[in-house]
């Protein structure tokens, strides 16, 4: 494929942002590409993008991706550039991995020559469309473009349609480890269940996620559970420990005393009999 020239676009980036603001970058970058004639292309030869690429998809998406593929196969191209011998994906990755899953041996393809900045716009303008967006692949672009192209955060947020806020707290997530980023991406654990681990020291945080996961806590207990850490880690502990045994959604150990909650009746009864169980026992003895 001829290389296109570069235009304007990508060579002033305050004339690129301001363009891509009332998408007509988007919008002349879709006109190009829309235009080519799309390709088979060995799915070996195609790879993930590595912007994105430490933003999984959860297995259970993909197995579902595959079937659908298996059944009704691929109608639309996948966007990707050259890349060496290679190619790289641009957009289109949930049905490049299901057709992984379903596997197929090619794909059909528009081959389209785009800068960094460019890809890294329109996998952004991409993601923040999409109904389901995953917030760890947000992040892996906002860094991208803040620390190459040197974008703030107000043109970031003004890109993606959301708060500078919004964007700053996303950007926190990338300082949590990689499996902790992992979860996040795939499911396992919310975006609200991770931004209440950010302030957390990495021993803390590993504690915290094993809790999260055995208890089930909901992203209210787990900003509590956080709360706890470097005040009195003994009793977050305890407080584990005493709900596991009595059977409790939750314990809260205060000054005056141990609180129990309970999901329901039936799991406040059979702790009421556990209690009488154990009286008698010790009455016995």
């Amino acid at each position: 494929m001829a290389r296109r020239k570069k235009a304007a676009v990508s060579s002033d980036l305050s004339e690129l942002v301001r363009k891509f603001a009332r998408n007509d970058v988007i919008a002349e970058l879709e006109k190009e590409y829309q235009t080519l004639s799309s390709r088979e292309i060995p799915l070996s030869s195609i790879n993930d993008s590595p912007f994105v690429r430490k933003a999984p998809l959860s297995q259970e998406m993909v197995q579902d991706l595959g079937k659908s593929i298996r059944e009704k196969g691929i109608f639309s191209p996948l966007l990707v550039r050259p890349c060496g011998s290679h190619f790289e994906l641009v957009l289109g990755r949930k049905r490049y991995f299901g057709a992984k899953e379903a596997g197929l041996l090619s794909l059909p393809c528009l081959v389209f020559d785009l800068s960094d900045e460019e890809t890294l716009l329109m996998i952004l303008a991409d993601s923040r469309d999409q109904r389901d967006s995953n917030v760890v692949e947000m992040a892996l672009l906002y860094e991208e473009l803040e620390t190459r192209f040197h974008y703030d955060k107000q043109t970031l947020a003004d890109l993606s349609h959301s708060s500078r806020s919004q964007v700053t707290n996303a950007l926190r997530l990338l300082t949590l480890p990689d499996y902790v980023i992992r979860e996040v991406s795939t499911g396992k654990l919310s975006y609200g269940h991770a931004r209440a681990l950010v302030p957390l020291s990495e021993e803390e945080i590993r504690d915290a996620v094993r809790v999260i996961h055995r208890e089930k806590l909901s992203v209210r207990e787990t900003e509590r559970l956080a709360k706890t850490y470097g005040i009195a880690p003994s009793d977050v502990d305890l407080e584990v420990r005493v709900a596991t045994l009595a059977g409790a959604e939750k314990t809260t150990i205060g000054k005056k005393g141990i609180y129990l909650r309970f999901l329901g009746k039936s799991e406040l009864e059979k702790f009421i009999a556990s209690l009488e169980q154990f009286a008698r026992f010790k009455k016995d003895l």
